[in-house]
């Protein structure tokens, strides 16, 4: 049993459906059920009475439910308690492969307060923010879609993204300065679903209705690096927001003609140490220069 597993029996629980838990959590529906059985076949029984209508908790459920709760909360008091007990010297960040946003932050940080301790968490994907809710991590990253309005965290918008058609340089698209939805319809494209809004799903799905074996929607949010790298050699395409697609330099990044933007920015869970707060106003000043 592992902090993820727990973060998603509450996350099921609390939604009361694997649908709805990924829409809130921003993690495919099979990869939710995925952990879910495995949590259910360690501790040996049934968590969730799954119906036609959803999930509920068994009475195993309830009571690992309770029980859950109770250790997230003596958890949480058994960091604080340590934590009071150290020098104020060190921001723990959140740290995922195709999180990106933070990374000049971090670098100029370590050259400006070099006595202060960067201390990495690696993390599954889309868990940063629970982590930061439960007291884990200090600060992390993360999109505005992912924000609720009983997020546990504080977030502040940094900056926005345009939306790319990121291809491979001998695409036949790949000359142009920008390209619209209906110009792709002829190649394979790949979508994240979770990670769009759904007007703008609407619009591919439009488009492409003379030709929808060409449109590619993946839900395995977890896996865009390697959609990303799959694209090199080939003729698809993948539709992204996400800044780490400007690491790959084989691929070409087209703007698209829609003007779609995705925001993204800094979350954390006040009151802050010292070391955390000059971190986030190092956020703030770097992206507001």
């Amino acid at each position: 049993m592992d902090d993820e597993q727990i973060r998603l029996f509450l996350l099921v629980s609390e939604k009361g459906s694997f649908s709805k838990a990924e829409e809130a959590g921003y993690i495919s529906k099979q990869a939710i059920m995925k952990q879910i059985n495995r949590l259910e076949d360690e501790i040996g029984c049934t968590l969730f009475e799954r119906t036609r209508k959803g999930v509920r908790l068994s009475k195993a459920g309830q009571v690992f439910h309770d029980g859950a709760l109770h250790l997230i909360h003596e958890r949480e008091q058994l960091f604080r308690e340590c934590r009071s007990l150290m020098p104020d010297n060190f921001v723990r960040l959140g740290n995922v492969e195709h999180q990106v946003i933070l990374d000049r932050v971090t670098a100029e940080f370590s050259q400006r307060y070099p006595d202060i301790e960067i201390r990495r968490i690696v993390h599954p994907n889309h868990s940063g923010e629970w982590r930061v809710e439960n007291g884990i991590m200090d600060v992390g990253e993360t999109f505005s879609l992912a924000v609720r309005e009983d997020s546990g965290f504080t977030y502040l918008p940094l900056t926005e993204v345009p939306f790319v058609a990121a291809m491979d340089a001998a695409h036949p698209l790949a000359g142009q300065d920008h390209v619209n939805v209906g110009e792709l319809t002829s190649w394979p494209v790949t979508l994240f679903p979770l990670m769009l809004e759904e007007s703008m799903i609407d619009v591919f799905r439009q488009a492409f209705a003379p030709a929808p074996e060409h449109l590619i929607l993946r839900q395995d949010v977890d896996n865009q690096v390697e959609a990303a790298f799959s694209c090199i050699g080939s003729d698809g395409i993948l539709i992204t927001a996400n800044p780490f697609i400007h690491s790959i330099s084989p691929l070409v990044k087209i703007p698209l003609q829609e003007g779609w933007h995705r925001e993204y920015g800094i979350i954390y869970r006040p009151p802050v140490s010292h070391a955390v707060q000059k971190y986030i106003d190092l956020a703030v000043e770097i992206y507001r220069r």
